[in-house]
C-alpha cells in the first residue's frame, strides 16, 4: 500500500512554487479560485496567498439560493481573513434563465449546470483581472471523476491534484 505520508511543510513550499511558477509562465501575476468555504478550496486560497501576495488573489464566492448561508459565510470570512480580494457573484440569474429554457432538469443536471456557470464566471473575472484560475480539486475528487465536466474541473491549474482528500 502507497505510503500517504508527507513533509507539510516541504509540500506547502512546492506547491506555492508550482502556482508562482504556472503564474510566471503565463506572464501573468494575478490568480481568482472560486472560495466554497469548504476546507480545499480555503487551502488553495491560503497557498495563493502565500505564492503571490493577497493583493493578486481575487477569493469568488459565487451562490445560488439554495447555497448554505453558513457556507458563504464561512467563504467570505475566510476571503477576509487571509485579506485576499473579495467579489461575489449571485448566479441564480443565469442559472434560472438557463433552466427556463431546459425543461424537465432534474437535481443532477442542475448541479451541473450551477457547476458550469461558477466555471464561466471564474474565467469571466480571470479575463477581467488577467489571471489563472486555480482548480479546488484533490486526487481523490479526480480518480473517482466526483467533479463537473466543464465545470468545477475546468480550471487551469488544480494545485490539489497530486493530494487525496486525506493527506
Amino acid at each position: 500500500m502507497e505510503d500517504l505520508r508527507i513533509d507539510t511543510k516541504k509540500l506547502k513550499e512546492k506547491i506555492v512554487e508550482f502556482i508562482r511558477e504556472q503564474v510566471k509562465g503565463a506572464k501573468l501575476s494575478k490568480v481568482v479560485v472560486g472560495v466554497s468555504g469548504g476546507l480545499d478550496s480555503s487551502t488553495i486560497a491560503y497557498l495563493a496567498k502565500e505564492a503571490l501576495g493577497a493583493e493578486n488573489v481575487y477569493g469568488i464566492v459565487l451562490p445560488y439560493e439554495t447555497s448554505n448561508k453558513e457556507d458563504v459565510e464561512d467563504a467570505k470570512g475566510i476571503i477576509e481573513t487571509l485579506g485576499i480580494n473579495l467579489i461575489e457573484i449571485e448566479i441564480a440569474p443565469a442559472v434560472d434563465s438557463l433552466l427556463t429554457s431546459l425543461k424537465d432538469t432534474d437535481k443532477i443536471r442542475k448541479g451541473n449546470i450551477m457547476a458550469r456557470i461558477r466555471m464561466i464566471a471564474l474565467y469571466n473575472q480571470a479575463a477581467k483581472y488577467k489571471a489563472l484560475v486555480l482548480g479546488t480539486s484533490n486526487k481523490t475528487e479526480l480518480l473517482l471523476g466526483y467533479f463537473t465536466k466543464y465545470g468545477d474541473g475546468g480550471v487551469d491549474i488544480e494545485p490539489l491534484g497530486d493530494l487525496y482528500k486525506t493527506q
